[in-house]
């Protein structure tokens, strides 16, 4: 192999011998064989590493079903807008995850997150959860809404382009959340019940609001009423609401 990629598949496979975690170790493990060039000088390592990676998938289920393995999705019950932390050993990960959501215990050595912690930030009143993950476990990253990642990573942002990302470094606590909420393209719908809002994607209408609350307020409708700004007015079930406006519903059931 070339020098550089020889360099980096010798930091990968330090990586992959440090990581403490069977799904990380799988993770670099996958990464390392699908980078490997495909030659005939290269048919043995391909070899071991194939078959130490039937290995630690054999650990992992037998993990999963002991309860013991913890990194799947499953293990996370989404409740809110789903946004996955990621980013490589020791980028801050934990440290960015604290200081949005007050939970977490940011460690200075790398992979001291073995599972993945979860915890509720608050952005104008809208609820998001956060979640932050175990180095080089990306399989979160699949369910999210938005993904934060820690640093400019040309391999990751390729890896995910399909979502929508936010790049931490740089920014301030706040202004990563508000760039998360711009990636959301949500708006907040408060009611008359109080509390938090409800949570819409633009250019929905009373009718999802009302779905969201119960159906019987589509069912029974009578009327509705939206204050924006200074300016309270009826509207019908078609009306497209904006965001921050408040609500009020009447149904005849």
């Amino acid at each position: 192999m070339p020098d550089d990629q020889t360099q980096e598949f010798d930091k990968k496979y330090s990586d992959y011998k440090a990581a403490q975690s069977t799904v990380q170790k799988i993770r670099l493990l996958q990464e390392l064989i699908s980078q490997m060039p495909k030659h005939k000088g290269t048919e043995n390592l391909q070899a071991q590493l194939k078959r130490s990676l039937s290995k630690l998938k054999t650990r992992a289920e037998s993990e999963k079903k002991s309860g013991k393995g913890g990194t799947s999705i499953m293990t996370v019950k989404k409740i809110a807008p789903f946004i996955v932390i990621i980013g490589p050993p020791n980028s801050g990960k934990t440290s960015l995850f604290k200081a949005l959501t007050g939970k977490g215990k940011p460690r200075r050595y790398a992979f001291s997150t073995k599972i993945p912690n979860t915890a509720i930030a608050e952005y104008k009143k809208a609820k998001l959860q956060l979640v932050d993950t175990p180095s080089f476990d990306f399989s979160m990253a699949n369910n999210a809404n938005v993904i934060i990642l820690t640093e400019p990573n040309p391999e990751l942002e390729k890896k995910f382009k399909r979502k929508r990302i936010v790049i931490a470094k740089g920014r301030e606590p706040q202004a990563v959340l508000e760039a998360v909420w711009e990636r959301l393209e949500l708006m907040r719908i408060f009611t008359d019940i109080g509390g938090e809002p409800i949570l819409l994607k633009h250019r929905q209408t009373v009718k999802d609001a009302a779905d969201k609350i119960h159906k019987s307020f589509v069912e029974g409708f009578e009327w509705a009423k939206v204050k924006r700004g200074k300016r309270t007015f009826r509207v019908g079930l078609d009306y497209v609401l904006h965001d921050d406006d408040m609500l009020w519903l009447k149904s005849r059931l």
